[in-house]
């Protein structure tokens, strides 16, 4: 969202791709859990932000908001999201999509995740189950 190129390889790590938009209000209920896991589980994985139909300025504010401690891309027209196709959809939001480290999908949430049970996700993703 500020320029910079964001990537969701990160090879040895869970990644967690989480597609959200600033007007969503589940997306606003789950951003303090989303932000906690990633700080709880910053050693096996890495988050990624996936922000859609959303304007920047909105989607910044959002972000500072919520102390959001990982990058976003924003993709106002869906461009990123399609390449998700088939894992993760472009209209329920919020969805959360945990890729183990050999870059497959191993869980999708379609709708708010709370704190526990995303850390639980990522803690059996990294060692395999």
């Amino acid at each position: 969202m500020d320029g910079r190129t964001v990537t969701t390889g990160h090879p040895g790590k869970v990644v967690v791709v989480n597609v959200w938009a600033s007007w969503c209000g589940p997306c606003r209920k789950e951003a303090p859990d989303l932000a906690a896991a990633s700080r709880d589980t910053a050693g096996t994985s890495r988050f990624v932000g996936l922000n859609i139909r959303d304007q920047r300025d909105a989607a910044q504010a959002f972000s500072r908001a919520f102390n959001t401690p990982y990058p976003s891309i924003f993709d106002p027209e869906g461009k990123q999201l399609v390449k998700f196709s088939g894992q993760l959809t472009t209209t329920a939001i919020p969805t959360t999509l945990v890729i183990d480290r050999h870059g497959r999908s191993a869980a999708r949430i379609t709708g708010p995740v709370d704190r526990r049970t995303l850390v639980e996700l990522i803690t059996d993703t990294a060692k395999g189950k």
